[in-house]
């Protein structure tokens, strides 16, 4: 099965992301790029939904499995990983669609700030959590992963997400209106495609609108630090 596929419904493209826990790694970023090129390109959208296909999980971020090992044997590939997990928050973040993040499941780590990209987000009522844990993995943010947190997450409560590692619930996402809103499993792909079905605007009218809300954070891909990984004061830059 591929780690990704998608379908069109009217004016609304529905893409699934189908890797199990959905974890960002070389092939999973590459084909999330691919899928996002053929549907601007070979389809008339206005509006993208994206759901998990796991019953549980919606995206667990980094694929630390994998990533660790290559960082500490210094494998290339890490580097080239890097850049590509950063263009797919680019490619999220500047998409000239609205765009919708179904919330099927949980999204933690960088799953959670891969929802921040979007500009709208749904999130099921029963089962799953939203969760910043760097802190507990003695991960830091790279800058424009903050900056995408606090373009999205409430203000009154960024500190206490990033510090703590807290766990959200649906209900309480829905009350500080990081959300829309919290759905039953069976509705949250009704509410969101039909959400995405009233957003019939421009694709250049919303990119040109992008690009100047989010400018700032467009700057801080274009000029990235060196920040540590691990406590073992691994560069991922």
């Amino acid at each position: 099965m591929s780690a990704v596929d998608w379908t069109l419904d009217e004016n609304v493209a529905v893409l699934t992301m189908n890797s199990g826990e959905n974890r960002f790694n070389i092939g999973f970023c590459t084909e999330m790029l691919d899928a996002l090129d053929a549907i601007e390109k070979t389809t008339g959208a206005s509006a993208l939904v994206v759901r998990s296909g796991h019953e549980k999980i919606w995206s667990n971020g980094m694929d630390l499995d994998w990533l660790m090992p290559a960082m500490t044997n210094k494998d290339p590939e890490a580097h080239t990983f890097f850049k590509l997990q950063d263009a797919l928050m680019r490619r999220l973040l500047f998409y000239p669609m609205i765009t919708i993040a179904a919330l099927t499941g949980h999204a933690f780590a960088g799953g959670a700030i891969f929802s921040c990209c979007f500009d709208f987000r749904y999130m099921r009522s029963d089962r799953g959590f939203l969760c910043f844990p760097e802190v507990d993995l003695n991960i830091p943010f790279m800058p424009y992963m903050t900056a995408v947190i606090k373009k999205s997450f409430p203000r009154n409560l960024l500190e206490y997400a990033l510090l703590t590692g807290h766990r959200f619930t649906a209900a309480e996402l829905e009350e500080c209106r990081f959300i829309r809103k919290a759905c039953a499993m069976d509705d949250i792909m009704k509410e969101a495609v039909a959400f995405g079905k009233t957003l019939n605007k421009s694709r250049w009218t919303v990119g040109e609108i992008k690009k100047v809300l989010h400018e700032d954070i467009a700057y801080m891909l274009d000029h990235p630090v060196d920040i540590t990984f691990d406590p073992n004061n691994t560069p991922i830059k």
